[in-house]
C-alpha cells in the first residue's frame, strides 16, 4: 500500500493521508491542530471551490460554461462564509468553551472542501449534504470542545438559520 495512503493521522513524511481525509476527519482535525496547521484547510477549500466549478461549468449545455462555473464557486465560496458565520453564532448559544471564528472556519473550510469535489454530480446532494454536516460537526466536537451532543445541536441550529434565511428570502421575492 502506498505510504501516502495510510489511514493514520500522518504519514512518516508528515503528509495526512487520502483515506484519513475522506473518511476520518476526527484524525485530521487532531493532527492538523496538533501541528497549529488548521490553516490548511483553507487551501483544500480553495482548490476545492475552483475544481467544483470547473466541474459544474462543464455540465452547463450551449455557451454558458464560464457563466455557470463562476456561479458555482460564487456559491461555494458565499455558502462557506455565511455557514460559518451561522456555525459561529450556534456554537456561541450552545455554549462551546471554545467559540471563536478561528474554530469555526477550518471546520466549515473542511466539510466545504471534502465535498465540494463530489458535489457537482446531478443527484450527489443525498450523500454530500449529511457527510458535509457530518463532518462540520466533527470539527465542533474536536476543536469546539463541545460534547457530540452538543455539537449535533450546534450544526442542527445552523442548518435551522440556514433554511429560515433562505425561506425568508425566498418570501420576499414571492417565491
Amino acid at each position: 500500500m502506498d505510504t501516502h495512503l495510510k489511514r493514520g493521522p500522518a504519514s512518516e513524511d508528515g503528509k495526512i493521508g487520502v483515506t484519513a481525509v475522506l473518511l476520518s476527519p476526527s484524525r485530521v482535525y487532531r493532527a492538523l491542530a496538533a501541528r497549529g496547521a488548521l490553516h490548511r484547510l483553507l487551501w483544500g477549500l480553495s482548490g476545492a471551490v475552483i475544481l467544483n466549478g470547473l466541474m459544474a461549468g462543464m455540465l452547463a449545455p450551449g455557451g454558458g460554461r464560464a457563466v455557470l462555473g463562476t456561479v458555482s464557486v460564487f456559491n461555494a465560496l458565499g455558502m462557506a462564509l455565511l455557514s460559518s458565520l451561522l456555525g459561529w453564532m450556534a456554537l456561541k448559544t450552545v455554549g462551546a468553551r471554545r467559540a471563536r471564528l478561528a474554530v469555526v472556519v477550518p471546520c466549515v473550510a473542511y466539510g466545504f472542501g471534502v465535498t465540494l469535489l463530489v458535489s457537482w454530480i446531478p443527484g450527489a446532494f443525498w450523500y454530500t449534504e449529511p457527510w458535509k454536516w457530518g463532518v462540520i460537526g466533527t470539527g465542533f466536537r474536536e476543536l469546539g470542545g463541545l460534547s457530540g451532543r452538543r455539537a449535533f445541536v450546534a450544526v442542527v441550529l445552523t442548518l435551522v438559520a440556514l433554511v429560515a434565511l433562505f425561506k425568508g428570502i425566498f418570501m420576499l421575492q414571492g417565491v
